[in-house]
């Protein structure tokens, strides 16, 4: 064993389950319904089952420490701009360092992997070095996969090679967004799949089953969560999906 492993190991909680929610949208967007105060959002399903957050780092500078000290905190670790910019970023950056994420308690990062753009290589080269750098600190790293065209992220054949190819660069968990014939996906990636999220029209506990049944190993939902109107109940609904 090594710190990389056991950090790993205590992330998936020793049952190799991991459920979080995903507060990391204002980067992109700004305000949101839901998240308008970050913190009230964070407490608001703070008593429940939830493993823990993905957050930016400015929130997890206003956290009280005693407020998470049974959670996980996932910490963003790139960015590619917002939704007042012209286009959609296919090149993440990497705006955190290894010592940043652990100064502010991280228990591991997430890092975007943009594929299928004009950028696809440097993409790929960044990602690839941010995972080494983080660790050679022993910082898990999860990596997101993204295509340039944001319309082709249910794309099975997308999603099924993005995530290997996230894999293969080094990527300790790949978080991902629904397709169909999830579990073509799951068989093809070595390392944890966290679901991103599913079809805004579909039923979120219908596509947890599913994905859960292809083998994937938890959740990352942000607007089931933060924009409803009974999030504890969901996360109660969804725990059960992923733990039975």
């Amino acid at each position: 064993m090594n710190g990389l492993e056991r950090k790993k190991t205590i992330l998936m909680n020793h049952d190799g389950k991991l459920f979080l929610a995903a507060f990391d949208h204002p980067q992109i967007y700004g305000v949101m319904q839901g998240l308008e105060n970050p913190i009230e959002a964070i407490k608001r399903i703070l008593d429940t089952d939830i493993d823990g957050y993905i957050l930016n780092p400015g929130i997890f500078s206003l956290i009280d420490a005693s407020l998470v000290q049974n959670k996980k905190l996932v910490l963003r670790a790139s960015l590619g701009g917002t939704l007042m910019g012209t286009t959609f970023a296919d090149f993440h950056s990497i705006m955190v360092s290894p010592k940043q994420a652990l100064d502010l308690g991280a228990d591991a990062v997430l890092i975007m992997l943009v594929l299928g753009g004009s950028h696809d290589k440097e993409s790929m080269t960044d990602v690839a070095k941010a995972i080494d750098a983080f660790h050679q600190y022993s910082i898990p790293v999860m990596v997101e996969v993204l295509h340039a065209d944001y319309t082709k992220n249910n794309d099975t054949s997308f999603i099924r090679n993005g995530v290997r190819i996230a894999s293969e660069i080094g990527a300790d968990f790949v978080k991902a967004f629904y397709c169909e014939d999830f579990a073509s996906v799951v068989s093809g990636c070595p390392v944890p799949i966290v679901l991103a999220g599913g079809p805004k029209e579909a039923n979120i506990l219908d596509i947890a089953k599913t994905v859960v049944a292809a083998g994937a190993a938890g959740f990352a939902f942000g607007r089931n969560l933060f924009q409803s109107e009974k999030p504890k109940e969901i996360v109660a609904s969804l725990c059960d999906v992923l733990r039975g």
